[in-house]
């Protein structure tokens, strides 16, 4: 019987209620649900830290990647199942794509819109389906090939997967984006991880892509790195920016920019940025360039 680690980070999808007109967070999974939707794996729980994605940060990610790999080497699971919050499950999936792929078994991320006692809930579905991507993983011999986001969108209320280097963050109405490309991510070896999660925690600064952005107001001090958020275009505005910039480099503050455009379609603006110190992070979202980034400082 092939064995799947299930780890409980929290979310709607672990054992939240709903009281009144507030949805409120649990301190533990929904046991019962989650064997309502095993197909009749060997499952066990992990728990490594407990937190509303909401208020989540590297440090709760990184915590949360760090249990995870100690239950596996202790456990030697087929495949792994992380039930987390939707509102930060994109930044989650795209840092766990690169500190955990070396472990080689399919991972599969997700949440629910509602909690389950609602009847409109998707949580079992996601579950059910989940259950089913890591068993066909596991079966074909996939490893971390199969390492994603299931959800359920709203239109057509379907059951969905997002590889985990191609998710972006939820819509209004909790449907996650993919991006278009196929974005070159490089995962991390097990000596990379294990020193990446060792490491004092970074600061990282990530400047909206918004008209008249104060960039300038920003002080550089305690900050370790700078994410641009560019627009479409891929290019932000190089005037605006220049101060912070050059009290970034002063600092030795790494700057950033992303999502950004590989090729011919630079525009003067980006030309600016760049001749300014700042590193474009070419070809994936915000998400990944976040988690790149992240993991350079």
């Amino acid at each position: 019987m092939n064995k799947i680690l299930v780890v409980t980070l929290g979310g709607t999808i672990c054992s939240s209620v709903k009281e009144g007109s507030v949805i409120k967070l649990n301190d533990a999974a929904d046991r019962k649900l989650i064997a309502k939707a095993n197909p009749g794996f060997d499952v066990f729980f992990l728990s490594p830290v407990f937190y509303s994605s909401e208020n989540a940060d590297a440090a709760l990610y990184k915590q949360a990647l760090a249990g995870i790999i100690e239950a596996f080497n202790e456990h030697k699971p087929d495949g792994i199942l992380i039930l987390h919050g939707t509102d930060s499950m994109a930044y989650f999936a795209q840092l766990a794509v690169r500190v955990l792929s070396y472990l080689n078994v399919p991972v599969i991320i997700t949440g629910s819109k509602l909690p389950a006692d609602l009847p409109a809930s998707d949580a079992l579905s996601n579950l059910k389906y989940s259950f089913g991507l890591l068993g066909a993983a596991i079966e074909g011999k996939l490893g971390s090939i199969t390492f994603g986001v299931v959800y359920t969108e709203d239109y057509m209320n379907e059951t969905l997967f997002i590889p985990a280097n191609r998710v972006m963050s939820a819509d209004f109405n909790g449907d996650y984006g993919k991006f278009p490309g196929k974005p070159q991510v490089k995962t991390l070896s097990e000596k990379e991880a294990a020193e990446f999660l060792s490491e004092e925690d970074k600061t990282l600064l990530v400047i909206p892509a918004v008209p008249g952005f104060p960039a300038e107001k920003i002080n550089t001090e305690d900050i370790d790195g700078i994410l641009i958020e560019a627009f479409h275009s891929g290019t932000q505005a190089g005037e605006r920016l220049g101060g912070l910039l050059g009290r970034a480099k002063q600092a030795g503050v790494k700057c950033f920019l992303a999502p950004c455009h590989k090729g011919n379609r630079q525009y003067e603006s980006f030309v600016t940025l760049k001749d300014k110190g700042v590193t474009p992070i070419y070809d994936m979202p915000l998400e990944g360039a976040w988690a790149e980034a992240l993991i350079s400082l």
